[in-house]
């Protein structure tokens, strides 16, 4: 293949892989849809919908040189084809298999843009057999005469679904307007240079403020020129009356005089000509303020995106979560079409799924748990995003399950050493809940792939203050609990405060700023090693700014101070800084290499005169000031540079290829491995040598990881030895059998990640390490 051929192939792909996207979303969208109880007319069109995009993605992966993909389109065809034409119902077990394959095709399509492996051909061909199997059992199925829509029901009912429920509102047709299809970071570059702009904007309206001191600057001349008057009266009266004999002396007092004469004409004239230009300043500052405005708005909605892009996967997550885990959920998702920076859509895409799984794996109850607790056995997940004032973006993500129990995060923090018992009896149920952000507080009994390791929320909080933004937490009344991330609708522009310390200018995000207040130093209390202020009846924790930067202290401190209230989540600090400038809309610059991440700092502006304003990050100014205060409550992390995990670990493992790749993951990772084949060989080994950990499969001969995980538990030298089941086993009778008989962690091969794994022992070590 020549090189020309090789890159247009190179393009085509590229291309198709955007294409299959867009088509594997409508169809995960469209299998949801149909495993709800529709009307025959819905499930019809649905149908309609699903098999076209089926088709269309078989003849893009043929032209772009997808075979697999074209193999499995080619038989889902087949499926769609018989419920189009002869009304075929499709059973539960149907839809599972047709969402497994469809997880395939996705899984082939990302190999192709480079970001995932490709699905294994022998993998495919079984799942090809299992796709001819459900076509092949129409007779079963229960079809209807040829041409009417299938009314039948499946073998399991359509109550057992998670479904989506549509917001009530009546949703207004749209016309399409006529597209073209651009490349992404063209337009990236346009706002780039739009957003440069405002720059130009505020440089224009400096240049008008300053004409316009300018002239109030020739105010006071006048009035002294006008107080002047009667001096310079008598003087000319003096030269009129004055001896002739004098004449030199006349004459020079004499050319003054018509100085000051011909000088109050040339400054009035002056006055006149800055005075127009002033006005003229002020006035072209206005229109061009006004047009880049219309210019950054107009650039920054080419890079919009309703917050559907965001959602439009949560109905087959929710799908695939909640019968994995046998429960009944309903989603409800409002305010689609807010709009969103493109920028901000693709960095909230892992908070939002961090948290709908959340909700899902911890707070909704299995159908008996909650008819047991008087609730309806389907629960309701709901997914609102809202436009607030100022550009602020608010998404809440609400449920009707247990909600959070604040005395087991309490217990929690304190089996992870995160705080200790005098610390953890000092919070309220509000503080508590703020418990879930901390890394490695988790109140799951197990470590698995979807939840246990104390990270997800985490993950959230961090991402969340990374876009400059703050996420809360609360339990709802009557049950269940309620996230709401608060974020600014744009990435490149948010409003701030300018306050000075030390003589150099900072921004503090005004989405963190509560209020700004004078007070007297004398009103501040030392409780403890903190110093404090009251503020509407709250004891807040009282800092200075230049103690948070780490910047020499002023030489005098002014009196009454100048506070700042800033706030991230249930946590308050007053900062005290020596002024308050100004608070104004901003261009935020982002850090890049090789600051892409500065302690307290989240980014810079630029000022008019080229001056560079850092941009403070309030998130990590609540850290510093535990250090500053000297309250500093959070453990030393488990793994340290250069320091292994965990001494020694005992590996249990069958296969060859999976005992090397776990012994090999593990020790570059610090951790002196033993390997076995068995659990026989394992539970002598721990009997006679001392490990700090097992990781072992479950299948396994003579004695597989279940039954050796019990052994260990009822050993009473050997019972508190932690152990992490890595197993194909990935159903969750067996994640629950895995917690029945003591195992600390239990991660699925399927989906594994050695980020998990080594993420579970580094928990767990270090949990025994503290213990």
């Amino acid at each position: 293949m020549s090189e020309r051929d090789a890159a247009f192939l190179q393009r085509l792909r590229a291309v198709f892989v955007a294409e299959a996207r867009d088509h594997l979303l409508a169809v995960g969208t469209g299998l949801v849809a149909l495993e709800k109880d529709g009307s025959p007319a819905e499930r019809e069109r649905h149908v309609e919908a699903v098999f076209r995009h089926t088709h269309s993605l078989k003849g893009a992966a043929r032209a772009a040189g997808f075979p697999q993909t074209e193999t499995l389109c080619q038989t889902l065809e087949e499926i769609f084809a018989q419920c189009k034409r002869r009304g075929r119902v499709l059973l539960a077990d149907d839809f599972d298999v047709l969402h497994r394959a469809y997880d395939m095709l996705g899984a082939d399509v990302e190999a192709g843009a480079g970001s995932a492996p490709a699905p294994a051909p022998g993998a495919v061909a079984a799942m090809v057999a299992r796709l001819e199997a459900v076509a092949s059992s129409e007779a079963a199925a229960g079809c209807e005469p040829e041409g009417l829509p299938g009314t039948g029901s499946p073998t399991r009912e359509a109550a057992d679904q998670p479904t989506v429920v549509p917001d009530p509102a009546v949703v207004p047709v749209r016309e399409v307007a006529s597209t073209v299809r651009i490349q992404t970071p063209r337009l990236d570059r346009v706002l780039l240079a739009a957003e440069e702009l405002l720059t130009v904007k505020q440089a224009g309206a400096e240049r008008a403020e300053e004409l316009r001191l300018l002239e109030s600057r020739l105010g006071p001349w006048f009035k002294h020129w006008l107080a002047a008057q009667p001096a310079l009266r008598r003087l000319r009266s003096l030269v009129a009356t004055s001896d002739p004999g004098a004449r030199p002396e006349l004459e020079a007092l004499t050319r003054l005089l018509e100085f000051l004469e011909w000088n109050y004409g040339y400054q009035r004239a002056l006055e006149g000509d800055v005075r127009a230009i002033a006005r003229s300043a002020a006035r072209d500052s206005h229109f061009a303020g006004k047009q880049i405005d219309e210019l950054l708005d107009d650039s920054k909605a080419l890079l919009m995106l309703p917050f559907s892009a965001l959602s439009e996967t949560l109905p087959k997550l929710v799908r695939d979560l909640a019968r994995d885990q046998d429960k009944r959920v309903d989603l409800r998702i409002s305010g689609e079409d807010v709009q969103l920076d493109k920028r901000m859509v693709e960095l909230l895409r892992d908070p939002l799924v961090h948290l709908v799984r959340n909700a899902l794996d911890h707070g909704i109850e299995l159908p008996a748990e909650r008819q047991a607790a008087g609730k309806p056995p389907r629960a309701t997940l709901q997914v609102d995003a809202r436009l607030l004032h100022g550009n602020q973006i608010g998404i809440e993500i609400t449920d009707d399950g247990a909600g959070l129990d604040p005395r087991r995060l309490r217990e929690a923090a304190l089996r992870a050493g995160v705080l200790g018992e005098a610390a953890a009896a000092e919070l309220d149920d509000g503080q508590a809940l703020e418990l879930a952000f901390r890394s490695d507080v988790s109140t799951s009994p197990i470590i698995t792939e979807i939840s246990g390791r104390g990270l997800g929320l985490a993950i959230v909080r961090e991402q969340v203050e990374r876009l400059g933004g703050r996420v809360e937490v609360e339990n709802r009344e009557p049950c269940g609990a309620r996230f709401r991330m608060l974020l600014p609708q744009s990435m490149a522009m948010l409003r701030g405060l300018f306050v000075e310390t030390g003589s150099q200018m900072f921004v503090l995000p005004g989405a963190h700023v509560e209020r700004v207040i004078r007070v007297p130093r004398a009103s501040s209390k030392t409780v403890g090693q903190r110093e404090t202020l009251a503020i509407d009846g709250q004891v807040v924790a009282l800092v200075r700014l230049h103690q948070l930067l780490e910047m020499p202290a002023a030489h005098s401190v002014a009196d009454p101070m100048t506070v700042v209230l800033l706030g991230a989540g249930s946590q308050r600090m007053a900062v005290a800084v020596d002024e308050v400038l100004h608070e104004g809309e901003i261009l935020v610059k982002r850090l890049r290499r090789p600051l892409v991440r500065v302690r307290n700092v989240a980014g810079a502006t630029v000022l008019a005169s080229g001056k560079p304003v850092p941009i403070l990050n309030v998130a990590d100014l609540l850290k510093s000031a535990r250090h500053v205060d000297g309250q500093a409550t959070a453990r030393p992390e488990a793994q340290e540079a250069g320091r292994p995990l965990a001494q020694r670990v005992l590996l249990a493992e069958d296969s060859i290829t999976s005992r090397l790749l776990l012994k090999g993951i593990l020790e570059s990772a610090g951790c002196k491995v033993k390997a076995v084949a068995d659990g026989i060989e394992a539970f002598t080994a721990l009997r006679s040598e001392m490990f700090d950990l097992l990781v072992s499969d479950i299948e396994m001969p003579r004695l597989n990881g279940f039954d050796l995980t019990s052994r260990i538990r009822a050993d009473h030298k050997l019972a508190d030895l932690p152990v992490v089941l890595v197993t194909a086993l990935s159903r969750r009778e067996d994640r629950e059998r895995g917690i029945d008989v003591g195992a600390n962690a239990y991660i699925a091969k399927g989906s594994f990640d050695q980020r998990e794994l080594l993420e579970a022992v580094r928990r767990l070590a270090g949990a025994r390490e503290s213990s």
